[in-house]
């Protein structure tokens, strides 16, 4: 008798996504794995998102509103009414390709415990046409491995010059998994996925690199080397986040390594808040003189500020970047 292949439930948080949506949704709706339920969340839009999305409900695909109460907390709306093995996560203004859910869930049938991840293309938005090659930036750190603490590590910048990030959508995730690591933190607005993902991959036992591509949309603003995240709020959740995955981080291990990464977290954070939010960076600075020394020349900007930075300090080209964004 032949086992039905496993459902999977793709949840979509919206917010204001009308531009994106119906070419999110038709990403996902065209997905090559045929046994799927696609749950959109509208979290209060004031926009025309959630009449897009009910237009599709003849498609399938089940629609609820919350009032405005976050991505993480309507994320959790969507586990509550998932009913899948397997959970994708996608944001209203990314995409898959077709072929990604149907590369990753074999593979997960065969390696109970672990979870799935794949390659991501980065692209500007605004681009008629999509990049066909991964990331190389982000490449290097999507990879095969049984030790997460240690893929977790090299993530957060312990092994490279610099540390990365793995879009949401990458990732594919059995439902146990997530009932074994908690769900969403709703407390966060910023890091929320950085959060949650560090607490997925402690709970796997293993992570599988598979075939198919996450489409991550990349908005750029007027002088972007100041973070366009950089409220008081959205700087906090960054911090709140961060000792999170710090503590989770160092529940599992005391290695040199985690220090070194989680200095560097540290430092880049203390680098964000300086000048703008004095107390959080106070914080961060009494936090950094915990860690042993490390030579370390962090990124600040371009290569004129790098320059700066490795010959007066990183304060002064911090100091240089915060003015010249304000002219």
């Amino acid at each position: 008798m032949l086992t039905p292949d496993p459902l999977v439930s793709i949840i979509i948080p919206v917010y204001n996504a009308e531009k994106y949506l119906a070419e999110t949704i038709a990403s996902a709706l065209e997905q090559s794995w045929l046994n799927k339920e696609l749950i959109i969340i509208d979290d209060g839009s004031t926009d025309h998102s959630l009449m897009i999305a009910k237009k599709h409900e003849s498609d399938g695909v089940k629609v609820f509103s919350q009032q405005n109460k976050g991505a993480s907390a309507a994320r959790n709306l969507g586990l509550h009414h998932a009913k899948g093995k397997y959970i994708q996560f996608l944001d209203a203004d990314d995409l898959l390709s077709p072929d990604k859910i149907s590369e990753q869930v074999p593979l997960l049938e065969k390696n109970a415990g672990k979870i799935a991840v794949c390659s991501m293309i980065k692209f500007k938005n605004g681009t008629s046409q999509l990049p066909v090659k991964p990331s190389m930036r982000d490449e290097p750190f999507i990879y095969s491995t049984d030790d997460v603490v240690d893929f977790l590590i090299d993530l957060y910048g312990g092994y490279k010059r610099r540390g990365s990030m793995i879009g949401i959508h990458s990732w594919l995730v059995p439902a146990t998994i997530i009932s074994k690591s908690g769900l969403w933190n709703e407390n966060l607005t910023v890091d929320d996925d950085g959060e949650f993902f560090c607490r997925v991959v402690l709970s796997s036992s293993g992570i599988i690199k598979t075939g198919g591509l996450c489409y991550y949309r990349v908005f750029y603003t007027h002088k972007q080397n100041l973070s366009a995240r950089s409220d008081r709020d959205s700087l906090q959740s960054m911090v709140d986040s961060f000792h999170l995955k710090k503590k989770y981080i160092l529940d599992r291990t005391d290695a040199a390594v985690a220090h070194y990464a989680l200095y560097k977290q540290t430092l880049n954070l203390a680098i964000k808040t300086y000048l703008i939010y004095p107390e959080l960076y106070r914080l961060l600075s009494k936090e950094l003189k915990t860690y042993p020394f490390y030579n370390y020349q962090p990124i600040i900007g371009g290569r004129f500020l790098n320059i700066i930075a490795k010959l007066f300090g990183w304060r002064i080209a911090r100091f240089l970047q915060y003015h010249y964004s304000k002219v």
